[in-house]
């Protein structure tokens, strides 16, 4: 028998969530913990060029979402997401459901495209992108240089054209 799917939404953040959002994100640094409380606070609302949601599973906080539009670098109705889960929420078919339901509110809203992209080794990412019906755009060779090492970073993408 399969295993349920997690019921996944995505919701402001409540007030009393930060330190466990910062535990989510992994932010340990006092001053991007201060950065991050001037999104957290406006959760739910863009700010700058950033709208951050939590991700809820079965009613637990269990992960981050960003969307970011920057009107300089991404033409109109265009998003970038970044989605980011706790590590014991991972492998249960929940980054599936995020996807998901970011691209459904991302379409809700007027936007047209969604993109995301994740480590080349991050395999459980690459297959939540696949299974939620995302589209492989590419490799971006190089991203980011981590311990003096580059790391490529797979992109996806999806599009209110694609749900047709």
């Amino acid at each position: 028998m399969p295993e349920a799917q997690p019921l996944v939404i995505l919701r402001p953040y409540q007030e009393n969530e930060f330190e466990q959002a910062c535990v989510i994100r992994e932010i340990t640094n006092p001053e991007k913990r201060e950065k991050f409380r001037d999104r957290f606070m406006l959760s739910g609302k863009w700010f700058d060029h950033y709208l951050h949601l939590a991700i809820e599973a079965d009613g637990v906080l269990v992960g981050d979402m960003q969307l970011r539009h920057c009107d300089f670098t991404m033409p109109p109705g265009a998003l970038h997401m970044g989605l980011e889960l706790a590590e014991d929420s991972r492998k249960h078919g929940i980054g599936t459901q995020a996807l998901k339901a970011v691209a459904h509110y991302a379409f809700s809203e007027g936007h047209h495209r969604l993109e995301g992209s994740t480590a080349q080794e991050n395999v459980g990412m690459r297959k939540a992108f696949e299974k939620a019906g995302w589209k492989f755009e590419g490799i971006l060779h190089d991203l980011f240089v981590e311990d003096e090492k580059p790391v490529d970073y797979y992109s996806y993408a999806i599009t209110k054209f694609d749900t047709n």
